[in-house]
């Protein structure tokens, strides 16, 4: 565990910010292949998320899986760390080493309001995973109706 990631974890903000203060690298990978950003981002922290994208943290490195900070803010439906992680230039697309994307994780948990945001900010919907699963069918298959029908309603709209 690098010493941002335990900084986070412990909810030590004044070591945190030391450290991104002292230029450690921010994107420095943990034993478990996690980063610090998606470690903040697993855990709802805006603030800490916003101070890291500002440090320079890259928003597209993912775990030794490929899973992202953007993916890990669609599963935990943290809407607003997902639009910065999107301003500041996350791959709204990216996949997993399994196929995953951020509308298939989110569509998988139920989180209505960021899947239409991804859809709106243009995340493919047509994209399928190594088992040609696509969000419609993630969702689906978790029973998240009200994701079923605003990927369909969102569908029907643009094509």
């Amino acid at each position: 565990m690098t010493e941002l990631i335990k900084a986070i974890k412990t909810g030590n903000l004044e070591e945190l910010s030391a450290l991104i203060a002292a230029e450690k690298d921010i994107n420095a990978v943990g034993d478990d292949g996690t980063t610090a950003m998606v470690t903040a981002v697993g855990q709802g922290l805006e603030a800490i998320a916003q101070n890291l994208i500002e440090a320079g943290a890259d928003v597209n490195l993912g775990d030794n899986d490929g899973w992202t900070p953007l993916m890990e803010a669609a599963a935990q439906g943290h809407l607003t760390i997902a639009e910065s992680l999107l301003q500041a230039g996350a791959e709204i697309d990216a996949q997993t080493d399994f196929g995953l994307t951020a509308l298939m994780a989110a569509s998988g948990r139920g989180h209505v309001q960021m899947v239409e945001m991804l859809l709106n900010k243009g995340a493919n919907f047509r994209a399928k995973d190594n088992n040609n699963w696509t969000a419609l069918i993630w969702a689906s298959s978790e029973n998240h109706p009200e994701v079923v029908a605003a990927i369909k309603k969102w569908r029907d709209a643009h094509n």
